[in-house]
């Protein structure tokens, strides 16, 4: 599943300077495979308010790369949660697959020379 992202935000904030691009995407990584896993962690400990934390911060990622998809992915969750309404495992590997299908897409621009 490839998803669409658009760069020109990340682009702005780093004055088009590719090697700190390359820095912030590689951020944007580690950091939502890290929110990723404090996700499964709290859905595993049915930490209600610590996963909608975690879940609104991974759409705040998602929104740094113009991904409407996991914005939109990450916003059904959200209010499932407000609603009181549990969130699956398969529900999060929804946005396990997204994340890593934003990897792939980012990781050719930071291993170019």
């Amino acid at each position: 599943m490839e998803l669409s992202i658009d760069l020109k935000l990340i682009r702005e904030i780093v004055f088009k300077d590719e090697q700190l691009l390359k820095e912030m995407l590689s951020e944007w990584i580690e950091d939502s495979e890290g929110k990723l896993i404090e996700i499964k962690n709290r859905l595993e400990k049915n930490n209600r308010d610590g996963l909608f934390n975690k879940i609104h911060e991974l759409k705040t990622n998602f929104s740094m790369i113009h991904c409407y998809t996991g914005i939109q992915y990450c916003e059904q969750l959200i209010g499932q949660l407000e609603n009181h309404e549990l969130i699956q495992e398969s529900e999060i590997e929804v946005l396990n697959g997204m994340v890593k299908s934003v990897k792939q897409q980012i990781l050719p621009l930071i291993e170019t020379e």
